[in-house]
């Protein structure tokens, strides 16, 4: 009991999400990020409890797996399923989005950066696992000058053999390049397309889906558009 009342009072709330409440503290003198998937009063009690203890044991395996292959991620310290809480690895960096926003990282680091990134994310695919909301948001930069990188939240990862599924991961990504980095996202996916044909055995396939289901997006939006003005 002790160690418990130690542990709640270690931990502060830091960020509030529609999942999950973030806290940082220390874990038997390590910092460390506590992540607590909140109840959902819309859901049916059981239902809700089942929910949260699948996607928290399902998240606590991913990463655990992730770091096997070779992929940085932060390393899980302890997995409370009755609270559905993991409490994993602080690490110590910058979000890739931030430090491009504020143009720190030249652009020629930058295009390694990417092309490491779909090297990391090749090995993931090739591996059977989906990261599930791949953008520069969850990828912590620690060290420029030596490419490392560290990935986060696979609080929607999964594991699969879908090629489908692979394209909509490279389509999140794409899609969150073009509105956050927007004046040079086509590099940064050519850089990173050209990372991830090197790890991905399906690459090639993973790559056209993308490209369809980028069309079907565009086809849907530009019907949407005509079914509008047509009614002028």
């Amino acid at each position: 009991m002790l160690r418990e009342v130690e542990l709640a009072h270690s931990f502060k709330l830091i960020a509030k999400g529609a999942e999950a409440y973030i806290y940082y503290g220390e874990f038997y003198g390590l910092p460390a990020i506590k992540k607590w998937r909140i109840p959902k009063t819309y859901r049916i009690k059981t239902l809700d409890a089942v929910i949260r203890k699948t996607r928290t044991k399902r998240e606590a395996k991913l990463l655990r797996s992730v770091k096997k292959i070779g992929i940085p991620a932060p390393t899980v310290y302890e997995v409370d399923l009755r609270e559905c809480s993991i409490i994993m690895e602080f690490i110590r960096g910058e979000l890739l989005r931030d430090a491009l926003l504020s143009q720190k990282i030249p652009h020629k680091k930058a295009l390694e950066l990417f092309l490491k990134i779909g090297e990391f994310v090749g090995m993931l695919h090739e591996n059977s696992i989906v990261h599930g909301d791949l953008t520069t948001s969850n990828i912590i930069l620690v060290n420029a000058e030596n490419d490392e990188l560290v990935f986060i939240d696979f609080g929607l990862g999964d594991v699969t053999n879908s090629i489908e599924e692979f394209g909509v991961e490279l389509r999140v990504f794409r899609s969150s390049l073009a509105s956050t980095h927007y004046d040079h996202d086509e590099e940064f996916f050519s850089a990173f397309e050209n990372g991830y044909r090197k790890t991905f055995s399906k690459a090639s396939s993973a790559l056209k889906k993308y490209r369809e289901i980028m069309l079907r997006g565009r086809y849907v939006a530009e019907r949407r558009q005509k079914s509008f003005f047509s009614e002028f």
